[in-house]
Parts: C-alpha cells; structure tokens; sequence
C-alpha cells in the first residue's frame, strides 16, 4: 500500500497520537466506507476501545502503482 501523507496530517498524527498501523486497518478493512466529496473517501475502523476515521483519496499515475493520499485521521 503506497501512502503520501499531506503536512496537515503529519502534524495531527503527532498532536492526535494517531497509529500509522491503525491508519493503514481501518483503510484495507474498513467497518464503514462513504464517498465524503468528489472522490475524497472515508472510512471508519473499530480498533479495541477506539474507532479510527480516515479522510483519505487516491491518485493514480501512468506506469506507477495507485497511491492513497492521506488527508487527516481522528479517533472518534
């Protein structure tokens, strides 16, 4: 799974305490999955006591794999 991760989320995933590994489960095997905007992508994982949700989307360039760009995340 090839992620990019936006500044703004580097800098939640600090400040949150945010899980790279929590990011990465609620993405590949999401409890809930809903289009937020114009391809911009949420998904919600239970992970024990906490719920994770990821705002991500994906790129997809010629002759590369697909990336998953990483918008922010939050334990709900």
């Amino acid at each position: 799974m090839n992620l990019k991760l936006t500044r703004h989320f580097q800098d939640m995933m600090q400040h949150r305490s945010i899980e790279l590994d929590h990011v990465k489960q609620a993405m590949r095997d999401p409890d809930s999955l809903e289009d937020a905007h114009e391809g911009v992508l949420k998904a919600r994982k239970q992970i024990g006591m906490k719920e994770i949700e990821v705002v991500y989307c994906t790129e997809r360039t010629i002759g590369r794999k697909e990336e998953y760009l990483i918008i922010t995340a939050y334990y709900l």
